[in-house]
């Protein structure tokens, strides 16, 4: 309810409303010609202060005007059944009893008296002869067969479809119709000031004494709460290597920010000079591998060592093959000590042994921070390698 009275308000007496918002930000342009400096920038973000005002026009309103009829085509889903006949061939065995002489073997036996005489007379004694002969009679013996017979069947199908009608309804008349109105319109009156930040930054050159005063062109600009460091370079790499930040809001219209910038800048021909490197002396060891360098970079840079003992009747034998850190290296008068401990080897075995020893500028830690990074497209990126023998 109290949201429609102010609705009101504002309607009948035009009061000016707040709705976009808009910005204002700063920049300042700087180069790296002392060890520190101080800038100062400021952005401010204001809100367009908007009235509503009522201007005339056309508005549409719904009215039913009689009914209209709305037909649709609708299917029913319709079965009946058929009908259809299927023919083939049948087998059926057929039968005939034939009569047939059939005989079989018959004993018939009889007693006859056998005279047997010796020294006190003679006796009769009967004995059984045996005679076989065939017995034969008629019997019915049944012989069958396989006949073929064509044969037709009717068999019942159900036969279905889709049958479309027209399904009609009558329904109300909707029309539209125009008549007279107001409608409201934003209308900007001005603008108020809806944040004012400030800001103040502090520049320090991390490698002034060696590098000197320069004086290529860069430009911090301050956008919300954000500060921008751009610039572009022929001769030099810029990079941000290091940034902090405090924030204080005075008010709720004014904030006031205060940040360190740490810039760096390495000279391009620094970073060509890292291909004319030369490595010498190179030496395995049990648990290290040694080798000298003309010059110590004084750029980033990583490392690759291909490690591989000799084997008499195989091929060589590879014991380790991966990049390493340039941090891993270790300084020791004018050589540099690589630990194979560090790179996951316990120790080496006394045979012999080839390694070669890789270094290349480290771009992606020459990226990190980088304002003008396009200006590596320009470097040598060539790797000095060294390749020597030996035993631990």
């Amino acid at each position: 309810m109290k949201t429609l009275i102010t609705l009101l308000v504002l309607i009948l007496f035009n009061v000016p409303s707040l709705a976009s918002t808009s910005a204002d930000a700063s920049s300042q342009d700087f180069s790296l010609n002392q060890e520190s400096q101080q800038l100062s920038l400021e952005a401010k973000t204001f809100e367009t202060v908007y009235r509503t005002d009522y201007v005339d026009s056309t508005c549409h309103r719904s009215e039913t005007q009689g009914t209209r009829t709305e037909c649709r085509t609708v299917y029913d889903h319709q079965c009946h059944t058929e009908y259809r006949q299927q023919c083939s061939y049948q087998s059926y065995p057929v039968c005939q009893s034939f009569p047939q002489n059939v005989c079989r073997p018959s004993q018939v036996c009889r007693t006859v008296m056998d005279s047997v005489c010796n020294s006190h007379g003679c006796t009769s004694v009967p004995r059984n002869v045996c005679q076989t002969t065939q017995q034969c009679s008629s019997q019915m013996q049944q012989v069958c067969r396989t006949e073929q017979r064509y044969e037709c069947h009717n068999y019942p199908q159900n036969i279905c479809q889709d049958v479309p009608r027209q399904a009609c309804t009558t329904v109300p008349n909707i029309v539209q119709v125009a008549y007279s109105c107001q409608k409201p319109v934003q209308v900007a009156v001005g603008q108020n000031l809806k944040l004012h930040t400030t800001a103040s930054v502090t520049v320090k050159f991390a490698n002034y004494a060696e590098a000197g005063a320069l004086s290529d062109l860069l430009t911090a600009s301050l956008a919300g709460d954000r500060v921008k460091v751009t610039g572009t370079s022929k001769t030099h790499l810029y990079q941000i290597v290091n940034q902090s930040r405090s924030e204080v809001q005075v008010s709720p219209t004014e904030r006031s920010l205060t940040l360190q910038i740490t810039l760096a800048a390495t000279p391009l021909q620094k970073l060509n000079e890292f291909s004319t490197l030369q490595l010498t002396d190179g030496k395995i060891g049990s648990d290290r591998i040694e080798f000298s360098i003309s010059k110590l970079p004084e750029v980033p840079f990583k490392g690759h060592l291909l490690l591989e003992r000799h084997r008499a009747l195989a091929s060589d034998l590879e014991i380790l093959d991966r990049d390493f850190d340039s941090k891993l290296l270790v300084a020791q008068g004018n050589r540099e000590i690589l630990m194979l401990r560090a790179l996951g080897v316990d120790s080496l075995k006394e045979k012999r042994h080839t390694a070669k020893i890789s270094l290349t500028l480290d771009f992606s830690a020459l990226k990190d921070g980088a304002l003008n990074p396009e200006i590596l497209n320009g470097v040598n990126a060539l790797p000095v390698e060294l390749e020597y023998e030996g035993r631990p």
